[in-house]
């Protein structure tokens, strides 16, 4: 199979407080301490952690929405922490991220239209008839229909929320979505319905995805392999069965 993503030995800093506010100086801590994985066409991988173990802060440098300290980030070929910021935005219109509640993702007085139609303008594909058109197949590939797109993202459901992030990055066509705690707002059985659509879009339209979860056994069930991530580093990532069995020890390791 292609390698779409490969990372190698990425390590990210960032500050955090020590004791009371003021006390004493941050003390600077890995956010991600030398992760290497691979995700290839059309896989879906899922990278589960405790809160506070780098999954944000994983997504986040992937993405290069914050810069690595070392390590590489290769997506189709190319080194991602080497471009400019310029030269990242043609690259992120195949490379999408899901994020864990739309409402701090994307403005949530907007309405859906809006929402929609930004990155295909940001990107310049099409006219407006042929972004029209796009948007309305995004959706439907969702199970929503185009007369939400009159309506406020805040009349939404957090469920219909969540499918219209996924549909505004779908109107991009890209080929491989990072989703962080993608379920985290939402009921058990909405989050398995969700996780069920994504693998759905992974057969029928060739997509691979990156899933960075709290608890592993729902996206388990979708899932080609499992990681797991523990104080910012990749403890284990295999087969689901043998994955999901080192969970509990890992956590207690």
């Amino acid at each position: 199979m292609t390698v779409l993503l490969k990372v190698e030995h990425l390590q990210r800093d960032t500050d955090r407080p020590r004791g009371l506010p003021g006390a004493r100086p941050a003390r600077r801590l890995p956010a991600v301490r030398d992760v290497s994985f691979e995700v290839s066409a059309g896989e879906i991988v899922a990278i589960a952690g405790e809160a506070g173990s780098g999954k944000t802060a994983l997504a986040r440098t992937l993405g290069m929405l914050v810069r690595p300290k070392s390590g590489k980030v290769i997506f189709e070929g190319r080194d991602l922490t080497r471009l400019s910021d310029g030269a990242l935005r043609p690259v992120r219109r195949r490379l999408q991220f899901v994020f864990s509640d739309p409402r701090t993702a994307l403005n949530p007085q907007s309405l859906v239209r809006d929402v929609m139609l930004e990155p295909l303008r940001v990107q310049g594909l099409g006219n407006a008839q042929q972004q029209l058109v796009a948007v309305d197949q995004a959706l439907r590939l969702v199970g929503l229909h185009s007369l939400l797109m009159e309506r406020r993202l805040t009349s939404l459901s957090a469920g219909q929320r969540q499918h219209v992030a996924l549909a505004r990055v779908l109107s991009l066509r890209p080929v491989l979505i990072i989703c962080d705690n993608p379920t985290s707002t939402l009921p058990p059985g909405a989050g398995e319905a969700f996780f069920r659509l994504m693998a759905q879009l992974r057969h029928n339209e060739g997509i691979a995805f990156l899933w960075l979860v709290s608890q592993p056994q729902i996206a388990a069930q979708y899932a080609d392999r499992l990681g797991i991530l523990q104080e910012g580093r990749l403890a284990t990532l295999d087969r689901v069965e043998r994955a999901l069995a080192q969970w509990p020890a890992q956590l207690t390791a």
